[in-house]
Formats: structure tokens, sequence, C-alpha cells
């Protein structure tokens, strides 16, 4: 499901997302697109949501599942 939905991103949460597998911290990601904390929060919850995680806790372990996959 995880890796099934991440084509139902909006671009926003795509780059988001990314941001995230570049082991970016949320301070980094507002800080480099100009968002605010509750923006940021906003497009987690949608992200979570689609992709079926709770916390981004979780949502970082699917990612590192993924990296791991990858080699």
């Amino acid at each position: 499901m995880f890796i099934d939905n991440l084509a139902t991103l909006t671009p926003k949460e795509e780059d988001i997302f990314n941001l995230y597998v570049q082991g970016c911290s949320t301070k980094d990601i507002i800080s480099q697109l100009g968002i605010t904390e509750n923006t940021l929060k906003y497009h987690n919850k949608n992200i979570y949501s689609k992709l079926g995680v709770k916390t981004r806790k979780e949502l970082l372990q699917y990612i590192e599942l993924m990296r791991n996959a990858e080699h």
C-alpha cells in the first residue's frame, strides 16, 4: 500500500516526502519550502493518510525500509 500510494501524493506532498527521504528535519523542510509549521502539519496529515501511516516516526521507518530494499 505504501509504495503504491506514493503516486497519489500532490506535488507539494511529494516535495515534502522527498525531503524526508533525503533526511531533512521538520525545521529544514519548513525553511527550504518557506512554509509554516501548521502548513507542514497539514501536508503531513495528508501524506500519512494516503500512505497508511500514523506518525512521522512510522513514515521514516517505511522510508528506511524502502532504502534497504533498493540496495
